[in-house]
């Protein structure tokens, strides 16, 4: 009765020595862009994280949104965030914008500068990358 116990524990211990018991997985990573990598092109892997750092101002009303994207390939994560660049009432600072790779295919990725509430009129800044996820 001990012995088939015994022999199952052998059998996982030498798969395990030899490797075959679970291959690594990759480790997400986290790709940072910033106004700097605009034009070009990044390449990601499934389950990495993406952060769009650019210049910003939300005290003027101006925003960084999402223009065009593809939500089953690349998705938004939380809000955006803003750190001032300093401590002087109505300071300008840097947005950062964050997105998970959840799909695979290439897109492109264009965020907008705007006032949301101004309507017919064009966007302040634009920032445009192509993203590929494998």
């Amino acid at each position: 009765m001990l012995m088939l116990p015994l022999v199952a524990i052998v059998i996982v211990g030498l798969l395990c020595a030899c490797g075959v018991a679970a291959a690594p997985v990759p480790t997400p990573s986290t790709k940072r862009l910033t106004e700097a990598d605009a034009g070009r092109s990044i390449e990601l892997s499934g389950g990495d994280k993406l952060e769009v750092t650019l210049p910003g101002n939300p005290t003027t009303g101006f925003q960084w949104d999402v223009s065009v994207g593809d939500t089953a390939i690349l998705r938004p994560s939380g809000e955006p965030k803003f750190e001032p660049s300093s401590s002087a009432v109505g300071r300008g600072g840097q947005v950062t914008l964050r997105f998970a790779a959840v799909g695979t295919g290439q897109m492109g990725l264009t965020l907008i500068y705007h006032r949301p509430f101004e309507k017919d009129v064009p966007s302040a800044q634009t920032f445009e990358v192509t993203v590929t996820v494998r």
